[in-house]
């Protein structure tokens, strides 16, 4: 008898999730952000869209490149010099799929603890040395990161077959590079103020 009730549940569960995918629709914005839940109504200009919150909002259609429902795509954007569309519908989808793909899988893990050990290293002389000139180090780390390059997480995509297109890694750099840039610049902020602190524990202690 448990063992029936068992594979209700689970026959139950598996169905509530396939109806819930099937169900799923989306918004991908030009920026390669993206929204999921219901899409209510579509106008010439805008969408009514519930988010998965059950939040509503009306979007506007030029900053969307594509929505899906019914796991069908349909894609919004148009190739238009005067609106400012310059790339082509094509090059244009690669684009945002780089820079979804960056949103959901670029990770600047090692960056952001190093941005974080520099600044906690420069905030602990800064203390020690009453000194200001450590002040700009996180804009100094923030600067370097810019010259090297960022590399495409392959192992982290669901689909790989876009990675040799140029506007795909071009969207995809673009992402990743201002996420880097964002983290080092916070983290190494916040580890200047926890080398600051630290400082003053560490030498105020030494100084009794």
């Amino acid at each position: 008898m448990q063992t029936t009730y068992l594979k209700i549940i689970l026959i139950s569960t598996f169905i509530a999730a396939s109806v819930c995918a099937i169900g799923q629709d989306e918004i991908l914005f030009l920026n390669g952000k993206s929204l999921k839940g219901s899409l209510l109504d579509k106008t010439e200009y805008e969408f009514t869209f519930k988010d998965q919150k059950g939040r509503q909002f009306i979007l506007d259609k030029y900053r969307v490149f594509s929505y899906t429902q019914n796991n069908k795509e349909s894609i919004i954007y148009s190739y238009d010099t005067l609106s400012g569309n310059f790339l082509k519908v094509q090059d244009m989808k690669m684009f945002v799929y780089g820079e979804r793909d960056a949103h959901e899988t670029f990770k600047p893990g090692f960056s952001n603890l190093m941005a974080f050990g520099v600044g906690a290293g420069a905030g602990f002389a800064m203390q020690k040395d009453q000194s200001f000139l450590y002040l700009p180090a996180p804009l100094l780390y923030t600067t370097i990161t810019l010259l090297f390059p960022t590399r495409v997480k392959q192992r982290r995509l669901t689909e790989t077959k876009y990675i040799k297109e140029d506007e795909y890694l071009r969207g995809y750099e673009r992402i990743a590079r201002s996420k880097r840039t964002q983290g080092a610049l916070r983290n190494s902020i916040i580890g200047m103020v926890a080398g600051y602190v630290t400082g003053i524990i560490v030498n105020g202690n030494s100084e009794d």
